[in-house]
């Protein structure tokens, strides 16, 4: 998957940006647990942040700007005062691949990544 990292000056990972067209809640959510360090991870239905989940115990949220953004933003609630890298996280979404992108690769033969 296509991701776009946001870094912080010192050049570790403080969030990144995901494609929302071809990401659906359940892959996203699937996603978030398989990465070691994730927990509590609760679906929001009222607001802009679409999910929120614990990464090594700080909080963290999945936000759709705008409610309609074509992009998911992925990163800490608090990125001011985060020391976070989420290097572990942005590696399981660039691993991530559609079942229809799978289907696709598999009709074509070509191996797994």
């Amino acid at each position: 998957m296509k991701t776009y990292p946001i870094s912080r000056p010192d050049g570790s990972l403080l969030a990144f940006e995901v494609s929302s067209v071809w990401l659906t809640f359940r892959p996203l959510h699937k996603t978030l647990r398989s990465v070691e360090g994730v927990s509590d991870i609760k679906r929001q239905f009222f607001n802009e942040d679409r999910m929120t989940f614990a990464f090594c115990s700080e909080a963290c949220v999945v936000n759709e700007p705008w409610g309609d953004s074509s992009r998911y933003w992925i990163g800490p609630s608090d990125p001011q005062s985060s020391c976070l890298d989420l290097t572990p996280l942005h590696r399981a979404f660039q691993a991530y691949q559609s079942p229809f992108t799978r289907l696709l690769r598999r009709l074509a033969g070509v191996q797994p990544a």
